[in-house]
């Protein structure tokens, strides 16, 4: 009897603590935020890949859009592009295409997905052309080219880069510090 009490009164104690739990519900998403973020931006690298990846001679593009290079800031710079703190015409990764009389044109990204292994992103030219990278890091080439302050033997990065609707496979982009 005694031991049937005590069963009881676990019992009723468990149950009426099962009502006192709550779960935690999920954060409000605002969707005005998410809009006003304009695509999805992802990293999740552990390694520096920061850097110019240059396409050195090769010619990816028409005559008239032209891809020179790829670059990738730092950590922090996509923290705060995350953030919502997006200086003018800067974002953490970015193509740089040469143009008509010699200038250059920076596309800036509607989104992007970065990891140690993968490097993607979208974006569109002032004139409107879709550009898209999507490409494949060779850390082990990357780790040569920093040793050696730059050109390494191998591509720290091979991509299938689309420039409105022309398709270049197996883009070489050998990585440099910078100017």
């Amino acid at each position: 009897m005694r031991r049937s009490l005590m069963v009881l009164t676990f019992v009723a104690l468990a149950a009426a603590g099962c009502d006192r739990l709550t779960v935690p519900s999920a954060p409000d998403t605002d969707a005005s935020d998410a809009s006003a973020r304009g695509g999805d931006f992802r990293h999740s690298q552990t390694e520096d890949l920061s850097g110019y990846y240059s396409t050195g001679e090769a010619q990816v593009g028409p005559d008239d859009f032209r891809l020179m290079s790829l670059f990738v800031g730092q950590v922090p710079d996509f923290v705060n592009w995350e953030a919502g703190r997006r200086p003018a015409g800067y974002a953490p990764v970015m193509l740089e295409f040469l143009t008509p009389g010699e200038t250059t044109e920076r596309v800036l990204p509607d989104s992007y997905s970065i990891s140690d292994g993968r490097i993607r992103m979208s974006g569109t030219s002032v004139d409107g052309v879709r550009v898209t990278v999507d490409g494949q890091m060779n850390t082990g080439a990357l780790a040569t080219a920093r040793r050696n302050l730059g050109g390494g033997e191998a591509a720290a990065v091979t991509a299938v880069v689309r420039i409105g609707d022309q398709t270049f496979s197996g883009v070489k982009l050998n990585w440099t510090g910078g100017d």
